[in-house]
């Protein structure tokens, strides 16, 4: 029972008053109940006079409430406290229970919690027991939406589920924190310049950067600094909040196959899971440069074509039926210019094509593509131009690496040690040395077979039969690719009794590079009718440009 005093207004009537008290948890500790119409027991009561006074009612509390002061669209949840000498626990469904078994982990229900507002129901409590409350815990959650919730942010970072991912295929989609929604791709550089989102994505790692913004200018923000995420023509920018709760993203990811080991015809365990390589390393050469074509003109002998640009690296000039005009011209590369001297048989008009270079050693190769090299480039490339890789030969001679007469041959076998007997004659290699030369040698294995006592043919193990020879003239094979011979023999060299079926073998060396070029085809569909790829022997002898 609680004794409450109601002031009695002017006019009579009928007064309800409602079964509630409300506390504070904050003030539970040093505060005992108090009760006022405000909010506390119930009864009715009839004022029997219009004349001001009071009135004494007597009522019943069956509720009580305690109120916590959850702001900002915050929720409570999970709370317990003690209360004349009982354990009140909430459960997830909101039930407030004391006396929980401890084998069950359930008890008396004595109320309810309402999480949104903060406040918790008693409908029983110990009677007579003291109005103070201790122990209290509790969780204040923060709202998932909304202009309070923590949810948001300026800027977000995160790394896909896979990687690497294909070009072009990633789009982010989201909502700002004014409830703007957006859903943007990024290009082929992987950069998202959208009005409310700016950011980056990295495709071969997976890591996206996003910043959100705003395309006015809000009251009281100034702009923050975007270059760190190196867009082109962004540098600054209002910044906004991005809900990140709200973020979804798109991609097609590459994933690889396991290669079998016979048919790739190495062991794979040693290659990149993508099976790719580095073609541009930090220390290494590479060689960037662009092709030109001029327009078809009519040549005339003494009439220089001028390529429109100087120092290039090579030229050459095309009839109209497409094929390479060998002779008939000459050029001048630090000028840009091809001269013709006589153009009986050529096919006009005719074009040149020119070339521009720089050779240079790789500072850095990053992983975006970007490549610094160690000096500056010495022309302005256009849109078009390559960076081709490097393979260093190193020192390039022709030589001759072993000679040897034979009494007979097999006409098969070109082995490098004398098979069977020597030959009655030889060859004197010591005073009369064998002339090579780095047009026209190249690396082969030969065999001189004597058909007579004085003559031979010429034999090459993989060019085959190139002509016949003598012990009385100079023997001079000419290379039909150069036009150089392909190695020179003196007659003084020859000794006598060279008999039928003799040989002479030895090898010469070229003053080239062995390399192999694999051509690698996956499976699909034809997507074009011709590839083709151009290989190019750079040297630095007798260059007289510095």
């Amino acid at each position: 029972m609680a004794n409450v005093t109601l002031n009695t207004p002017p006019s009579s009537g009928a007064y309800k008053l409602k079964k509630r008290a409300y506390l504070d948890p904050t003030i539970f500790n040093s505060t005992v109940l108090s009760l006022s119409l405000a909010g506390v027991t119930s009864a009715t009561g009839t004022v029997a006079t219009a004349a001001s006074g009071s009135q004494s009612l007597s009522g019943d509390i069956d509720q009580l409430h305690l109120r916590t002061n959850v702001a900002n669209a915050f929720s409570l949840s999970g709370i317990s406290f003690s209360a004349g000498g009982k354990k009140y626990v909430s459960k997830a469904s909101g039930d407030l229970q004391v006396d929980l078994s401890p084998v069950t982990g359930i008890g008396t229900s004595v109320g309810t919690l309402t999480p949104s507002q903060g406040e918790v129901t008693l409908n029983a409590w110990v009677p007579g027991s003291s109005p103070a409350v201790s122990d209290w815990r509790g969780v204040a959650s923060p709202p998932v939406n909304g202009a309070f919730t923590p949810y948001n942010t300026y800027a977000v970072v995160f790394r896909l589920a896979t990687a690497p991912i294909r070009t072009g295929s990633f789009s982010v989609l989201g909502t700002m924190a004014d409830g703007t929604t957006f859903n943007y791709s990024a290009d082929s550089d992987g950069i998202i310049n959208a009005p409310r989102v700016k950011g980056r994505i990295n495709y071969t790692t997976g890591v996206v950067k996003l910043v959100g913004v705003s395309p006015t200018a809000p009251a009281g923000v100034i702009k923050q600094d975007l270059s760190w995420l190196n867009i082109p023509g962004v540098a600054d920018g209002y910044i906004d909040l991005i809900r990140q709760e709200t973020l979804r993203y798109n991609a097609v990811a590459f994933t690889y196959l396991p290669l079998d080991a016979d048919l790739l015809g190495i062991d794979p365990v040693r290659l990149p899971s993508d099976g790719k390589v580095p073609v541009f390393r930090e220390g290494e050469l590479a060689v960037v440069g662009h092709t030109g074509l001029t327009a078809p003109a009519t040549a005339i002998v003494g009439t220089p074509i001028s390529a429109g640009r100087t120092r290039l690296s090579r030229l050459r000039l095309l009839g109209n039926d497409g094929y390479v005009i060998q002779t008939g011209y000459t050029e001048d590369l630090e000028a840009g210019t091809a001269t013709p001297t006589d153009v009986t048989g050529w096919s006009q008009p005719v074009r040149m094509e020119h070339r521009i270079e720089d050779y240079a050693l790789i500072r850095e190769a990053q992983i975006d593509g970007t490549i610094t090299f160690t000096r500056p480039l010495t022309h302005n490339y256009p849109l078009g131009s390559y960076v081709s890789s490097a393979l260093r030969a190193g020192d390039l001679k022709a030589r001759m690496s072993l000679m040897f007469d034979q009494a007979t041959w097999d006409n098969v076998t070109f082995s490098d040690v004398l098979s069977g007997a020597a030959a009655p004659g030889t060859y004197n290699i010591g005073g009369y040395p064998m002339v090579v030369t780095n047009a026209g040698t190249v690396t082969e294995r030969w065999a001189l077979r004597f058909k007579s006592t004085l003559t031979f043919d010429i034999i090459g193990e993989h060019v085959g039969v190139i002509g016949e020879g003598s012990i009385n003239t100079i023997t001079s094979p000419i290379n039909p690719a150069t036009g150089v011979p392909y190695f020179t023999l003196a007659v003084a060299g020859w000794g006598g009794g060279w008999a039928i079926g003799n040989i002479v073998r030895f090898n010469t060396i070229g003053a080239m590079f062995p390399f192999w070029v694999i051509r690698t085809v996956q499976q699909g569909p034809e997507a074009a009718a011709d590839y083709s790829f151009l290989t190019i022997v750079r040297g630095d002898i007798d260059n007289p440009i510095a």
